[in-house]
């Protein structure tokens, strides 16, 4: 019986290896392509898979040496993916200030109904501002109590899932829709004076996901243009908030918001949490929600919220300008 399970494990594992090898080595791989990108996100969970490879082969390593080379495979693999991973290690780059602002996000779902647990998750929190995505005409109106304590809001409904709306506590200068990329996916820009009389400039923004060639592009340029925005605009101080639709990990991010002037605020508060998908395993879910300030801009808090009945989990960010 003992030898059967061995075969079998020998086997089933030297081929569900290369096929994981193989999903891998695209994750890897430097270029923006949709399915490249598609493979890219999950960098710390082909690590834990690796870790289960690295044991299984360390077992069967006692009947058979050639196993020993797989396990140096696993460990050059897990190697080569902890150097994206690393980021979201170490010690927290928070700072405390008494000059802040705290930010909810929340990707809605369209379809969800659960609009006390929403409420109940901004009562709890108390965010000053609440930027929500994926709303229409349904959501408004079952939120609409929310004005009580936001009274400065705008509202963008629409029929597919790139509504968004942008609720605040403090007066909104210069709130606008606007439409970024030919397809005109709607974003919010606003402008909140501080107490000290300076300009901070936030943007809500849901890219397309990357399902196809068509929105893989349409996503990145909306990327690019957080980055255009950010460079053409350095000495004013700018929050870019929402659901990109994207990891860290992938190419489109390196090249549009890693290289830019911008700090994600999950990064500076080393937390491997993910806001997506709440339907999976905590350690299977990864961030796809961000937060990017300037250097001028500190971060004093992160924390991730509770499941509302979304497929994305919230975010608050407390932040110092």
């Amino acid at each position: 019986m003992r030898l059967k399970i061995d075969n079998y494990l020998q086997t089933r594992g030297i081929l569900f290896f290369i096929i994981f090898v193989f999903l891998n080595i695209l994750a890897l791989l430097p270029f923006e392509n949709v399915y490249i990108d598609i493979f890219s996100h999950f960098k710390f969970q082909y690590i834990l898979f690796e870790i289960l490879f690295c044991l299984l082969f360390f077992y069967l390593s006692f009947q058979s040496r050639k196993f020993i080379a797989f396990i140096f495979i696993s460990l050059l693999f897990i190697c080569l993916n902890f150097i994206d991973v690393v980021a979201y290690i170490g010690t927290p780059q928070i700072i405390d200030s008494n000059n802040t602002i705290k930010i909810g996000l929340f990707n809605v779902l369209t379809q969800n109904n659960k609009y006390n647990s929403l409420k109940n998750e901004i009562k709890e929190h108390n965010p000053d501002i609440v930027i929500l995505q994926e709303v229409d005409d349904i959501w408004l109106e079952n939120i609409k109590e929310l004005k009580n304590n936001y009274p400065y809001f705008l509202e963008h409904s629409r029929l597919d899932n790139f509504g968004i709306a942008l609720y605040s506590k403090v007066p909104l200068i210069n709130p606008k829709i606007e439409e970024w990329t030919d397809y005109g996916v709607p974003v919010i820009s606003i402008e909140l004076k501080s107490v000290d009389n300076s300009i901070l400039k936030i943007y809500g923004i849901h890219t397309l996901p990357p399902t196809g060639r068509e929105y893989f592009r349409v996503r990145n340029e909306m990327l690019a243009e957080i980055n255009n925005i950010a460079s053409s605009n350095s000495g004013q101080k700018m929050i870019f908030a929402g659901d990109f639709n994207t990891s860290i990990y992938s190419v489109s991010y390196k090249n549009y918001i890693k290289n830019s002037n911008l700090n994600d605020a999950q990064i500076l508060a080393k937390t491997l949490k993910g806001t997506w998908n709440t339907r999976h395993f905590p350690f299977l879910r990864i961030a796809l929600e961000h937060v990017l300030i300037p250097a001028d801009v500190k971060l004093n808090s992160f924390q991730i919220g509770r499941d509302f009945g979304s497929d994305h989990l919230p975010i608050f960010v407390n932040l110092s300008f």
